[in-house]
């Protein structure tokens, strides 16, 4: 009887539970951020900082640097799962109180490419590059700027890499943006004739989606075994959405005890003056994700370490401007609140447009990255990442105040040899699997806003696992 021999691969006792990180992650709840561009999109690129330009060998480089698919062998696929756990604390002077938000997330991408010829790749990704989503307390002073506010922008990218020389990997890809925004705040509602019988603000709701198309270069260089350059350049791409706002009334209004005079009658309750005065609208807005220009350096001062630098700009500036305009604006807006009820309450609905400046400027990401490599399949990873915020000081807003971020990285992968359940003499595939963490800390961001006087705040732990098979 022959003994096994030990092989230092993967062991196929675990691939059942690997199997189940391959579910479709497409319909994972977006990550949750009070920034538009935080978590990275790849595993072992968010172990480095973000640092991924230059690197670019595995699947994320759909993402990160395109050209990287050139050089990647055979038939792959790859996902990743992220969790992560955020805390937003808001510090208001006027009312000597911090409100605070820690919920959870969990957001999921996928990546494929086949090489179908030497020097020639074809591949494409799932992934949601772009997203936030802040919920703040019931009245906590900055609730007719924003009492919950959500984006999300999924890509899926078509990618065509070439070598047209040794060494030199060039390639185009076409984006299809998709964009779901919401938007809930406090509306005043007050007569000037006469006067409630107490404060009532009303909740707008909006709900809001579009489509649109953009297209991404990069080109990747391998100077020599020591060195490696890259560059990426992602085109803007502006989405039209139409959506809908919609109204909710307060519920400790009465029907029959709430009321003020009314033109037609000796009474009418506040509650069915609210429903003649808000109407629920067809609305459209636009969006535009951010133009995009990366360049990175990778480094091997000897075999097995490699250091990683990145410089990213986002032009954060053509952005556009977060409002919702009804299809109805300069017109009537609420045909049961007459011309008669304006006379009447000297008001007349004023909600046909509903935005924000969020005040949003160019930005930079400088990231590094380090690996050492622990023999033929097994790697250490650590980075470290500088976000810049986005958003002028003067114009920082609750609905979005984006402090800058110092982000720790580290993390470990294996890509090597998977062998078949049946006969561990036998290769089935390669696998690549990497673990990572993060922890972000964000410095104290003012905004000076007149009567939004408050310091913004932010930390934040991140973990995910990233799992592929190359055949």
């Amino acid at each position: 009887m022959s003994t096994p021999t030990f092989r230092p691969g993967f062991r196929p006792a675990l691939v059942p539970l690997l199997l189940l990180s391959l579910l479709p992650l497409s319909h994972a709840p977006a990550l949750r951020s009070q920034d538009f561009a935080f978590h990275d999109v790849g595993a072992r690129a968010a172990s480095l900082g973000g640092a991924f330009t230059a690197q670019a060998d595995d699947l994320s480089a759909i993402y990160y640097n395109p050209a990287g698919l050139a050089f990647l062998d055979g038939f792959r696929i790859k996902t990743s799962l992220t969790f992560a756990t955020r805390e937003i604390t808001a510090y208001s002077p006027a009312a000597d109180r911090t409100f605070r938000t820690a919920p959870h997330e969990l957001m999921g991408n996928f990546f494929l490419s086949w090489r179908p010829l030497k020097g020639i790749s074809l591949g494409a990704g799932f992934y949601t590059p772009y997203n936030f989503d802040s919920i703040w307390p019931s009245y906590w002073g900055g609730e007719r700027v924003s009492m919950a506010a959500k984006l999300q922008a999924r890509t899926f990218r078509g990618v065509l890499a070439v070598e047209p020389v040794k060494g030199l990997a060039l390639a185009a890809a076409l984006d299809f943006v998709s964009m779901s925004a919401s938007w809930d705040l406090r509306l005043p509602f007050e007569l000037e004739t006469y006067t409630l019988p107490h404060e009532i603000e009303v909740m707008s709701r909006h709900e809001a989606s579009g489509r649109g198309t953009g297209f991404a270069l990069g080109a990747l260089w391998k100077v020599f075994s020591g060195l490696q350059i890259g560059a990426r350049y992602q085109k803007s791409a502006t989405v039209d959405l139409a959506g809908r706002n919609t109204f909710v009334f307060p519920n400790n209004l009465q029907f029959g005890s709430d009321t003020v005079p009314d033109p037609y009658a000796p009474y009418i309750s506040v509650l069915q003056l609210l429903n003649k005065y808000y109407a629920p609208q067809d609305t459209t807005g636009r969006l535009t994700t951010p133009r995009e220009i990366a360049g990175g350096i990778l480094l091997r001062p000897f075999g097995r370490l490699a250091l990683n630098i990145d410089a990213e700009w986002q032009r954060w500036s053509e952005f556009g401007l977060w409002q919702f305009t009804s299809v109805n604006a300069g017109g009537v807006l609420s045909p049961a609140f007459t011309p008669v009820y304006e006379e009447f309450y000297g008001i007349a609905p004023d909600y046909g447009v509903q935005g924000v400046d969020l005040a949003l400027r160019d930005s930079k990401k400088l990231k590094a990255g380090i690996e050492y490599r622990l023999g033929r399949w097994f790697a250490l990873r650590g980075g470290f990442a500088r976000h810049e915020s986005s958003v002028e000081t003067a114009g920082r807003t609750p609905l979005y105040p984006d402090p800058a971020f110092d982000i720790y990285s580290f993390g470990a992968g294996y890509e090597g040899p998977l062998y078949s359940i049946w006969d561990e003499e036998k290769t089935v595939s390669r696998l690549s699997i990497e673990f990572f963490a993060r922890y972000a800390a964000a410095k104290e961001a003012v905004s000076t806003l007149p009567g939004l006087e408050m310091s913004y705040g932010a930390r934040r732990w991140v973990a995910g696992v990233g799992v592929g098979f190359i055949f």
